[in-house]
């Protein structure tokens, strides 16, 4: 399961569709669909990072759409807790961690 890339168009329709549920829900006084709203504005602002393995052995942690690795590490769980504590440190984000195939993701964790 390859992770599609976010933006454009996509992009805009979350945003869109997230500031009017907010609004429609603090106009009804629904704060469930008010903060449903907050959250699909927000999923739009999300950076990922990607805990994969790197070319010359090892695991890299990398933000998506960037042609360098942030950090490389020598284990997959060293690698990982590096990514959790970069995605904590810059939320709202996700960290995707992909199997030894590179192509599958193994866990999706979203920090807000």
């Amino acid at each position: 399961m390859a992770h599609k890339k976010r933006g454009g168009p996509e992009e805009a329709l979350d945003k869109t569709i997230g500031r009017m549920s907010e609004a429609a829900g603090r106009v009804s006084g629904d704060e469930n669909l008010e903060a449903e709203g907050r959250v699909l504005r927000r999923k739009s602002a999300l950076k990922t990072y990607l805990v994969k393995p790197h070319a010359d052995g090892g695991w890299q942690v990398q933000a998506e759409g960037a042609s360098r690795a942030t950090s490389v590490h020598q284990t997959k769980a060293e690698a990982v807790a590096a990514g959790k504590k970069l995605a904590r440190s810059k939320s709202p984000s996700q960290l995707l961690v992909y199997k030894q195939d590179g192509f599958e993701v193994q866990e999706e964790r979203t920090y807000e």
